[in-house]
Order: structure tokens, then sequence, then C-alpha cells
């Protein structure tokens, strides 16, 4: 075997060799992270999304259940937080 110049005619070979090595190595990862992505997260966040909903809309049942057979004491702490934003809604914007 010869010895490589690595600042010559090798050199540049080496470099096309290394970014088709690389390239290619690129390409099968991002395949891989789109796949995982596909068929692992986001279907995952999908679900999470939707059971944030049921929940908030079940919250806002419970709420209007509370307004409507609560104490005294009750309704006025409820009313109290409808004028002040929602911490959460806030965090998620």
């Amino acid at each position: 075997m010869r010895d490589l110049d690595y600042t010559g005619s090798s050199g540049g070979l080496l470099a096309l060799a290394f970014g088709a090595g690389w390239a290619a190595a690129t390409t099968m990862w991002l395949a891989v992270a789109g796949i995982v992505w596909r068929f692992f997260l986001e279907p995952r966040i999908t679900q999470l999304q939707a059971d944030l909903q049921a929940n908030r809309e079940q919250i806002m049942r419970l709420e209007t259940a509370l307004l409507i057979h609560g104490s005294a004491g009750v309704r006025r702490a409820i009313r109290a937080t409808e004028t002040e934003p929602a911490a959460d809604e806030a965090a998620t914007s």
C-alpha cells in the first residue's frame, strides 16, 4: 500500500469519500428519525392533545356543576378565578 498525500490528489479523494459517507449516514439517520417520529411520537402527541381537550371539557362541566350546586363560598372562589387569565393556556400558546 502506498502512502497517502493528504494535501495532494489523495487528500481530495479522501475528502470526497468522507463527504459521500457522511451524506449517506446523514440520510440514513434522517430516515430513521422520520420513521420514529411518524410511527411512535406523532400518534402519542395527537393522543395527548385529545386527552388534554377532553380533560378541559370535563373541568368546564365540573365547574359549571359547582356553580349551580355549590355553596356560596365555592361560587365566589370560582368566579374570582374567572377574571384571571389561565396560566396553563398562556404556557401552551
